[in-house]
This record gives C-alpha cells, structure tokens and sequence, in this order.
C-alpha cells in the first residue's frame, strides 16, 4: 500500500474483542527482531526494499497490572491484592463485555511503576526505527512527544476533548475542574537500539469511578502519582457519551492515520 506506516489490530478472543498483553509482547518482539537483525546486516547487504516498515500494534488488553523494570517486587500480599477478581462491564461495545476477570500481574521492561490495561482502553504500541532512512528521524524525546501530540490530536478532534501535557510527568493530562490533574493516557517507551517498543494507552471507557471490585486503579496510585487520579474519554464526555459506541479498532485506524502524519512530516510531532 502507498502507506508508509502498516498497521495491525489484534483480537486474541472474538466474543469480547481482547488480546493478551503477552500475545501483544510477542507480536511486538517478533516485528522488533526483524528490525534489529536488519540493523546487524552489513551495509552493503542492506536493500531499502528489505528495510522493515514501521508497524502500529494496537489492541484491546485482559486485564492486566504491569510493573516497570526497575520497580521492587512486590509482595505476595501486593500481587494477590491486584489479582483479585475484576467485575468488567462495558456495554458500549460492538461486542459488550460483562464478566468477571482475573487480573494478570507481570513484570515489564519499561521505566516507571505500576499501570494498567484493560478492557475499554486502547493501546497503540509503535514499533519502528527512529533512525529509519524512511522518514525524518526521532530523538527519545521527540519520539515521546509525537505519541502525545498524536493523542491530544486524537481526542480533540474524535470527541472534542482537550487535554495538556507535562514534561515532568508523561502521558496526556485533563485538567479538572477541581484543580485535581486527572489522566487520560499513560505513556511508556522502551528503546533498543534506536527500536521502539511499548508506546501509549488512552482510557476509553475503562471504569475510572467506584470501588476495588469494579475500578483497577483503586487498587494501587496509578503510576507513582499521589493525589491525581485516572479518568477517560466516557468519563470526560459525561452525558453525551450516552449512546455512543466506543469501536476500539475503528478508534485505532483514526489514531493511525494522525500518527502517519507526524511520522512522515516532523513539523507534525508536537513539541521540540
């Protein structure tokens, strides 16, 4: 196709529309090996044909509590607290959800603490060079601020809701009207000679309200941030939401294309 970025949406179990966070990670180290074994080529054997196109993996997680890299064990105590069972209800779905889950806990190599996915949250992990040949290159920080600006595009265009963002603390901010910062999509970014990993996740209409049993982030201070809480795109649309469906793969296929803009034209990035 004359698109320069390729993009895939997976689905690990049809009825619901989910897929593992491990069936993710693998889908992404397989796209990020073919990358780095045509990084270790010599460059005389190196065809611009060959080169590995930069890939979009976007999906819907089980539920899932990820621990960053340099984050202490936790007890057995901890773990079983974020293991206990999940009640997921998400009746604005294509195909709704309402079941009971149980929570996986894993260890990630990303920096950070612990975060979240789940059902009703969308996850975009791009996987590319930022050095490629193929398109203007990337700094770690540029690269970071593309995946912001993306979604702050994202999510004042598809639901005009408008967002800040915080060098001191990654991921896209809504600012409250009690003054209480709330967060709408976590950022994570691992890099492995100039490969990417990991990326973005934005709060669809992942339950951010309520008790243990029904609200994930009850059950620990999402990523290390004392007094300021989750919150999503329902969440933020309050009534208007009503009615809506919430298709996690159409809302990929528009985050993509917002993606391609700035991968291709680096005025379109977002902050320098």
């Amino acid at each position: 196709s004359s698109s320069l970025l390729e993009h895939r949406h997976l689905i690990g179990d049809e009825a619901t529309g989910l897929t593992s966070y491990e069936a993710a990670e693998d889908a992404q180290e397989q796209h990020r090996a073919r990358f780095l074994t045509w990084k270790g080529l010599p460059e005389t054997s190196r065809t611009a044909e060959d080169c590995p196109r930069p890939l979009l993996l976007s999906f819907e997680s089980t539920p899932t509590f990820t621990l960053g890299r340099r984050q202490e064990d936790l007890t057995a105590e901890q773990k079983a607290h974020l293991e206990r069972p999940l009640d997921v209800h998400l009746l604005r779905h294509p195909e709704p959800i309402s079941s009971v889950f149980h929570p996986l806990v894993k260890k990630t190599n990303r920096g950070g603490l612990t975060t979240y996915h789940g059902p009703g949250q969308l996850v975009l992990w791009p996987v590319l060079d930022m050095h490629s040949s193929l398109y203007p290159k990337y700094s770690v920080s540029t690269f970071a601020s593309h995946l912001e600006a993306t979604t702050q595009q994202f999510l004042s265009d598809l639901f005009d809701i408008k967002t800040y963002t915080n060098r001191d603390e990654p991921g896209v901010w809504v600012h409250a009207p009690s003054g209480q910062p709330r967060k709408i999509a976590a950022l994570g970014v691992h890099h492995r000679r100039y490969v990417t990993a990991l990326g973005t996740a934005i709060n669809i209409d992942v339950a951010v309200k309520g008790t243990e049993e029904v609200n994930p982030w009850a059950r620990f201070v999402p990523c290390g941030l004392e007094g300021k809480r989750a919150t999503s795109v329902a969440a933020e649309l309050g009534g208007a939401a009503q009615g809506r469906v919430f298709d996690l793969k159409g809302l990929a296929r528009q985050w993509a294309a917002i993606f391609e803009e700035g991968l291709v034209d680096a005025s379109r990035r977002g902050a320098d």
